[in-house]
């Protein structure tokens, strides 16, 4: 009496195409949570990236030791 051999590949082959699936339906959900969050700021975030650019030129210039006036 022959025992049944499981085939090789087919298990193991559709488990691995489950986690890349499962692994990309996370990236996108994340990616469209992200995109949207963006939306729903609207322009307080234009606003706070201009806040650091501004904050930006003020470190750049405290640190360059540049103390005479313009």
């Amino acid at each position: 009496m022959t025992t049944p051999k499981k085939q090789t590949g087919t298990e193991s082959g559709r488990a691995r195409s489950m986690w890349i699936f499962w692994i990309f339906a996370g990236v996108a959900l994340l990616l469209l949570v992200l995109e949207h969050r963006a939306h729903v700021l609207g322009w307080w975030l234009h606003a706070l990236l201009g806040l650091c650019v501004v904050l930006l030129y003020l470190v750049v210039r405290a640190a360059s030791g540049d103390d005479r006036p313009r």
